[in-house]
């Protein structure tokens, strides 16, 4: 009797530490859950958002690329008319001459020059045209023209002239400048051209000078979020916008760009920037660059608040499961002493069943009557699975569609009222062997040829249902034994049919198929491939979906299904039912239109022996 208490207090401790372990290991199990959940949605979070800069940066910098080109194509395409134009030419030729003053010019050109600038918005841009002798004539943008005068007198024009950035027989950018036609203080992108002559093709007679101002390109180059900066370079490297560099990151900038080429994730002086470039035309170069802060000022609050609600989560845990673990923790630790003496001989719990009358007594039930059942159970299971599977794949290879032979009887009685009977033959012919084909329920698989055979015959009676508005192909590749290779039974047919009900649905002829087979060791594939409309991203996934969901639930979804429904779906769920998650299926828009499916299961191993 003296040793009674001591027997409890062990017990009672034995209780306590397996309360506590029970405790701290789901307390700290589901706290660091919650750490690393919200790291990882942390980590994730940057890496989508940084994804997205990435991109945005991307798209952003191509779209401004593009509107600078489109400016610049637009000066050229003024200057190149102008340029090019007989008239201009001519007059450029006259002003040559000592007495041909600016009047004369004006007379000559002002007329033409009207002509090509209102229907192309000149009235953005100055158009000047010029030559070495000081003639001058200009449109669009006012200049001033006292101002002007007096510059094309002195003695530094001709020097001026020589000196302008002038490529032969080209445009040439030359940006961004002051005005050198105005007092006021505004700059300008110019693009030049030669005005040749009439009968000398290449003696420059004048020069034709289309300039943007500043505002309009700063318009491309400005963007409302403060996060993004632009860059533009000429050929040399040289930083020719902004004008005045407000921080030092353009130092290598231009130089990451040209060892890279595309948008690099590089960081240019190790300042935490995200860059993309683009080339623009004439050597100019557009450079965007967005800082990598944006991110974290997006992402932080975030941090915090999924910080706060885990904390909150991580203390109501912990009240909670130190309530449902004492409360667990005294018939859990019985249950596991008692469960130690259980073995195969002796199924049942040795518990006092009064302290605990429904958890205890159930489980030595259960027990009890598991092992009893478990291998008839197994049995029957497997009995019943393979019979089930046997069932389902007799139905779904048992599917035809009805409208293929309502169509094909179609093209028999058009084909009798014209009095073809060789064509009503061979219509036939092709008909019953598909129906002979089909109707062979106790063959599963069939070699390649026999496929390939019935697959041709459905396309022969394509063939003279449409004429010369269809075409089909057939490819094997030379090391493929098209005799002693087994697939399964109707595989290649109801793909190309599929063809027929979804490729060429909105098409017009006319429609080409081409059949490829080939074999690459432990597998053989086949693809089809068509021209029609093509398959977006949502059609394909619906289709997945279609397929997972029919072999879920395929018992049901063959009783459900319409005769002749689902070719397709029919064909990979058969394929599935055979090789299981093995199955190698894609289904893909091709990039001159149309579609190609890609099938392809196991080699058997008598064909690998061989």
């Amino acid at each position: 009797m003296k040793h009674i208490p001591s027997i409890k207090k062990d017990i009672f401790h034995t209780k306590s530490i397996f309360h506590k372990k029970l405790f701290f290991s789901i307390s700290g199990f589901m706290t660091a859950l919650i750490v690393i959940c919200t790291i990882f949605f942390s980590l994730y979070t940057y890496e989508t958002l940084h994804r997205q800069s990435q991109d945005n940066l991307q798209y952003l910098s191509e779209r401004t690329a593009a509107e600078l080109k489109t400016m610049i194509d637009n000066m050229d395409e003024l200057a190149l008319y102008a340029s090019t134009n007989t008239e201009i030419r001519s007059a450029f030729v006259r002003a040559k001459h000592p007495d041909f003053s600016d009047s004369d010019l004006s007379k000559a050109t002002v007329g033409i020059l009207s002509s090509i600038s209102i229907p192309n918005s000149s009235s953005h841009y100055r158009i000047s045209l010029y030559n070495e002798k000081g003639n001058f004539i200009s449109i669009g943008i006012p200049y001033n023209k006292a101002y002007t005068s007096k510059k094309l007198i002195s003695e530094e024009y001709h020097q001026w002239y020589k000196n302008l950035p002038i490529l032969p027989n080209k445009a040439s950018v030359y940006g961004f400048h002051e005005d050198y036609w105005s007092e006021k203080d505004e700059r300008y992108l110019s693009l030049f051209r030669e005005i040749f002559g009439i009968n000398a093709l290449f003696q420059s007679n004048g020069i034709i000078e289309i300039q943007c101002p500043l505002s309009t390109m700063t318009d491309a180059l400005v963007f409302e979020d403060s996060s993004y900066s632009a860059f533009l370079y000429d050929e040399k490297g040289t930083l020719i916008w902004p004008l005045e560099d407000p921080k030092p990151v353009s130092e290598n900038l231009f130089k990451c760009y040209m060892e890279h080429q595309t948008g690099d994730v590089s960081s240019p002086h190790n300042r935490g920037l995200m860059y993309n470039g683009r080339p623009v035309r004439n050597g100019l170069h557009l450079i965007l660059t967005q800082s990598e802060e944006h991110i974290w000022s997006i992402i932080l609050p975030q941090i915090f608040i999924i910080l706060s609600i885990g904390l909150l989560s991580v203390i109501m845990l912990v009240f909670v499961v130190f309530h449902i673990t004492k409360h667990a923790a005294k018939p859990l630790q019985e249950l596991a002493s008692s469960v130690k003496q259980v073995s195969y001989s002796n199924l049942s719990l040795e518990l006092n069943f009064t302290d605990y009358p429904d958890e205890i007594t159930a489980l030595n039930e259960a027990f009890e009557k598991m092992f009893q059942r478990l291998r008839q159970s197994m049995d029957e299971i497997v009995r019943m699975q393979a019979c089930e599977t046997r069932a389902n794949m007799v139905a779904l290879q048992s599917q035809m569609n009805p409208h293929f032979l309502y169509n094909t009887l179609t093209v028999i009685k058009a084909l009798s009222r014209e009095g073809n009977t060789m064509q009503i033959a061979l219509t036939c012919d092709y008909l019953v062997k598909m129906l002979r084909y089909i109707s062979m329920y106790d063959e599963h698989s069939s070699n390649l040829k026999q496929e390939l055979s019935h697959t041709e015959n459905y396309l022969n009676l394509m063939k003279i249902r449409y004429e010369d508005q269809f075409s089909y192909s057939i490819s094997i590749d030379s090391d493929v034994n098209v005799e002693k290779l087994k697939i399964p039974k109707l595989t290649i047919q109801p793909l190309v049919e599929n063809c027929f009900q979804h490729g060429f649905k909105s098409v017009a002829p006319p429609w080409t198929v081409h059949i490829h087979f080939w074999v690459c060791a432990p597998h053989w594939y086949v693809s089809i491939t068509d021209n029609g409309i093509g398959i977006t991203e949502e059609a394909k996934t619906e289709l997945l979906n279609r397929i997972s969901e029919f072999l879920s639930h395929s018992s049901d979804a063959i009783l459900s299904l319409k005769i002749g429904g689902m070719g397709l779906v029919n064909t990979v769920a058969r394929l599935k039912l055979k090789y299981g998650d093995s199955i190698l299926f894609d289904i893909n828009s091709t990039p001159g239109g149309g579609t190609t499916i890609v099938l392809g299961g196991f080699l058997e191993d008598e064909y690998l022996c061989n």
